[in-house]
C-alpha cells in the first residue's frame, strides 16, 4: 500500500522517517521551513547559546551522538518507561477513585465521607440514612434491597411562599438520579448523577456559612425566582387573554409563547435540573403531547392541562421532541470590589409590573418608545451587607468591619451550552460589565463547535478564504401522491463559504435579573439556529463524519451516489453565522424533476458556488427550489428570497394589486412558518416539496 503524500488531506497512518533522534511521540509537521536537528544552523545556534551562557562550544555531531555517547543505556530507558507506566497507573486511579460508586448503602456513605457530608443513621426506619448537608438542607436517603426507596429533602425555604417548595420538587430530582435512566440496567447505575446535585447544594452551603459573612444563597436565588414567576404570571394572563376560552391545551400554549417570546419561564427544580432555571426555548413548542387519560378523568380541567400537577408539565416526559434551553441560576465567590455581588429580596420587579413608555427609561427598549408600550417596572433592591463578626480580644480584623458586602454573586449557567458568534459573545459579556478571559480566543467556528465537536476544528486548518463542507444523511416519513406514507432519504450537504469564527456559552455572572431577560431575544435566535442545524448534521459517531476544507482552486471532494442512494434527495444548505442574523439558503430538488441538485451536478468551483451564492441564478432553475431566510431576535424567521410562490406582475398602468400581493405575503410567510412548527430540515423540505 503505497503511503500518501504530504499533499493529500488523507493523514498518514504510516510513521515518516525521522533524521532527528526525537522520540517518536513527538508529531512530525512535515514542513520544510522548520530546522532539522541535524543541520549546521543548528548545531551553531546551540554552540552560541552554549557560549553565551559562559560555556564552552558544545560543539556536537549529531551523526556521531549516541545513547553510550550520552551516558544513556537502554536499562536506563527502561526504567524510565516503567516510571512512565507507573504515573499514568496512578492518574487511572485516581480518576477512578474519584468517580462516584454504584447506588447501594455503602457508596453512598463512602460518597458522603469524600464530600464531607456529614451522616446519621435513622433509628426510627431500617436502612435509612440522614443526611446533613450544610446548615440548611437535611436529606433522609432510605434503602430496600439494597435499592433506593424513598428520598426526602427539606431546606429552610420550605413553608415560607406556596410556591417556594423547593424540597418536594428537589426530591424528585434526587430520587430520579438514583435510579436507572431508560434502557439502562439496574446494576449499572452510578451515584455520578446524584453526586452532582449534592454538590451543587454543598456549594449553596459553604458559600453562606458564616465564616463567608452568613448569607444565606437560597434566600438570595429564591427572591430572583419570586420576581421572575410574578412577571411570568403576569405575561401569562397577557397571553391567555389573546386565546380563545376553548382553544385546545390554552394553558400549555399560553405558558410556552411566554417561554419563547417573552421573559422566560422560571421554575424551581425542573425537568431534571436541581435548583432554579429560567427556561428561554423550547424545540417544536407548537407540538403538545398529551398523556392518554384514564376513564375516570373527566372534566375540561383534564383537556387543558390545569389538572396537572404544579410544577409539571408535558414535555418533562418528551424531551426528545421539546427539548429545552434554559439558564441555571446559581450563586459563586467573586470579590464585592469586582463585580457587583448578591442581594436578598423579593422586590426586583414592581407590585405593577408595567409602567407607561418613557423616552428618558433607560430600561425602555426602542420597541416601547416606537410602538408606544409599556416597559417592565424594574426595581433596584439595596445592597444585602454582612454582618459584623463578634468583637474579639485578638487585633482588629478588616474582614469583620460592618457595612461590608458579600463576596459572592449570581450567575447563569447555559444548559445545554450555547454556539455564539464571536461578536455576540463579546455584546453579552460586555452588557453584564465582564471582559472575555484571554483564554477565550482561539480560532473556534459554528461547525467545530456544535456540529463536529469530535473533529479538528475547520478554524484551526486556516485558509480563511476556503468553502467547507459536512455532510449527513437522515430519513425521514413523507406523505406519497397516494396520501400513503413512505421512508424517504435526505443527502444533506451544509457549505460555509468562510471561516466565521465563534463560542460557546457555558456561564455568564449577572447582577440583575433584568440583564438576564433583556439577552433572551439573542440567546433564542442561536438556540433555534443550533437546534435546526444540529438535528440535520451532528453525527454522534466521529468516524461518520466527514469534512471538507478547500481552497478556491480546488472543490469540495463529492463523492459518486451509490446505487443504494439512488433515490435519495439531495438538499443543500448554505450558511452564514455572522450577526446580527443568521443567513440559511436552502437548495431542494422539484418533486417533479430527476436533475440532480447542484452539488451533484458539474464539480467545477466555479457552477458550484455560482450555485450556492447568487440567489439570481437559483431562482431561473426549474429544478432547484430555492430559500433563503434570517433568524431573528426570539427566533422570528424572515424570509428574504424565494422562488416557489410566484410574484404576480404589475398592472399595465404600473400599480400593484394590493390584494395578490397580501395573498402572496401571507403564502410566503408560511413557509417559514411551517419550519418554525416543525424544527426539522428534512420534514420541512418534504413538506414544501409537496406545496410545489
Amino acid at each position: 500500500m503505497a503511503t500518501p503524500t504530504p499533499s493529500t488531506n488523507t493523514p498518514s497512518k504510516h510513521l515518516p522517517a525521522f533524521s532527528s533522534p526525537a522520540p517518536r511521540s513527538v508529531p512530525h509537521t512535515g514542513n520544510t521551513n522548520m530546522l532539522a536537528y541535524d543541520s549546521p544552523a543548528v548545531l551553531n545556534m546551540l554552540n552560541d547559546a552554549s557560549a553565551s551562557m559562559g560555556g564552552v562550544g558544545m560543539g556536537i555531531s549529531m551523526s556521531g551522538l549516541g545513547m553510550s555517547s550520552l551516558g544513556i543505556s537502554a536499562s536506563a530507558m527502561g526504567r524510565a518507561d516503567e516510571a512512565e507506566r507507573s504515573r499514568r497507573l496512578q492518574n487511572i486511579l485516581e480518576v477512578v477513585g474519584g468517580k462516584p460508586g454504584r447506588v447501594s448503602e455503602e457508596g453512598l456513605l463512602a460518597l458522603c465521607k469524600r464530600l464531607g457530608v456529614q451522616v446519621e443513621k435513622n433509628t426510627a426506619e431500617a436502612h435509612s440514612w440522614m443526611l446533613l448537608i450544610g446548615d440548611e438542607a437535611v436529606c433522609d436517603v432510605t434503602f430496600k434491597n439494597d435499592e433506593i426507596s424513598s428520598v426526602n429533602l427539606q431546606t429552610g425555604l420550605d413553608g415560607e411562599q406556596e410556591s417556594l417548595q423547593f424540597g418536594p420538587t428537589g426530591s424528585e430530582i434526587l430520587v430520579r438520579s438514583l435510579k436507572p435512566l431508560p434502557g439502562q440496567s439496574k446494576i449499572n447505575v452510578t451515584l455520578e448523577r446524584f453526586a452532582e446535585n449534592l454538590d451543587k447544594l454543598l456549594s449553596l452551603d459553604k458559600l453562606g456559612n458564616p465564616q463567608n459573612g452568613g448569607v444565606s444563597c437560597y434566600n438570595a436565588i429564591a427572591g430572583v425566582y419570586t420576581s421572575l414567576r410574578k412577571l411570568f404570571e403576569h405575561e401569562k394572563k397577557m397571553a391567555l387573554a389573546v386565546l380563545e376560552a376553548n382553544t385546545p391545551q390554552r394553558s400549555h400554549k399560553a405558558e410556552r409563547e411566554v417561554l419563547c417570546k417573552k421573559s422566560g419561564r422560571p421554575r424551581l427544580n425542573g425537568g431534571s435540573c436541581l435548583g432554579l432555571s429560567l427556561e428561554y426555548w423550547m424545540d417544536r413548542r407548537h407540538i403538545i403531547h398529551r398523556k392518554p387519560s384514564k376513564e375516570n378523568d373527566k372534566g375540561k380541567g383534564k383537556e387543558d392541562g390545569s389538572s396537572q400537577p404544579i410544577g409539571t408539565y408535558p414535555e418533562d416526559d418528551d424531551p426528545e421532541t421539546n427539548r429545552l434551553y434554559s439558564l441555571t441560576i446559581e450563586c459563586e465567590s467573586s470579590p464585592s470590589t469586582l463585580y457587583n455581588p448578591i442581594r436578598i429580596s423579593n422586590e426586583w420587579i414592581s407590585d405593577k409590573i408595567e409602567k407607561p413608555t418613557d423616552a428618558s427609561d433607560a430600561n425602555a427598549t426602542i420597541d416601547n418608545i416606537l410602538l408606544d408600550t409599556p416597559s417592565i417596572d424594574w426595581q433596584d433592591p439595596k445592597p444585602t451587607y454582612l454582618e459584623p463578626a463578634a468583637p474579639t480580644e485578638e487585633t482588629m480584623d478588616l474582614n469583620s468591619t460592618p457595612g461590608r458586602l458579600p463576596n459572592i454573586r449570581f450567575v447563569a449557567k447555559f444548559n445545554p451550552p450555547l454556539v455564539v458568534p464571536f461578536a455576540v459573545h463579546m455584546q453579552l459579556y460586555q452588557s453584564v460589565g465582564i471582559e472575555p478571559r484571554p483564554e477565550d480566543f482561539r480560532p473556534t467556528t459554528f461547525v467545530g463547535l456544535a456540529l463536529r465537536p469530535g473533529e479538528i476544528d475547520p478554524g484551526m486548518m486556516g485558509a480563511a478564504e476556503s468553502t467547507h463542507e459536512i455532510r449527513s444523511s437522515r430519513s425521514v416519513l413523507s406523505i406519497d401522491a397516494d396520501g400513503k406514507e413512505k421512508e424517504q432519504k435526505h443527502n444533506m450537504s451544509l457549505y460555509l463559504p468562510k471561516i466565521e469564527y465563534s463560542r460557546t456559552l457555558e456561564s455568564l455572572p449577572f447582577s440583575h435579573p433584568k440583564q438576564l431577560v433583556e439577552i433572551l431575544p439573542t440567546l433564542r435566535q442561536y438556540a433555534f439556529t443550533t437546534s435546526l442545524l444540529r438535528n440535520a448534521f451532528y453525527e454522534r459517531e466521529a468516524k461518520h463524519a466527514q469534512v471538507n476544507a478547500s481552497n478556491p482552486l480546488s472543490p469540495p471532494q463529492t463523492p459518486q451516489p451509490s446505487k443504494h442512494d439512488a433515490n435519495a434527495v439531495q438538499i443543500d444548505i448554505n450558511l452564514s453565522y455572522t450577526p446580527p442574523a443568521p443567513r440559511i439558503t436552502f437548495y431542494i430538488p422539484h418533486p417533479s424533476s430527476q436533475t440532480p441538485s447542484p452539488s451533484q451536478q458539474d464539480n467545477s468551483i466555479a457552477n458550484l458556488l455560482s450555485n450556492l451564492l447568487s440567489p439570481d441564478s437559483a431562482s431561473t432553475s426549474q429544478t432547484s427550489l430555492a430559500i433563503t431566510l434570517d433568524i431573528h431576535p426570539n427566533a422570528e424567521i424572515a424570509i428574504q428570497d424565494q422562488n416557489i410562490v410566484p410574484i404576480p406582475a404589475a398592472k399595465e398602468d404600473g400599480d400593484v394589486d394590493m390584494d395578490a400581493a397580501e395573498r402572496v405575503d401571507a403564502r410566503v410567510k408560511r413557509l417559514g412558518k411551517g419550519l418554525e412548527v416543525v424544527g426539522d430540515v428534512g420534514v420541512w423540505g418534504e413538506w414544501i416539496r409537496g406545496q410545489v
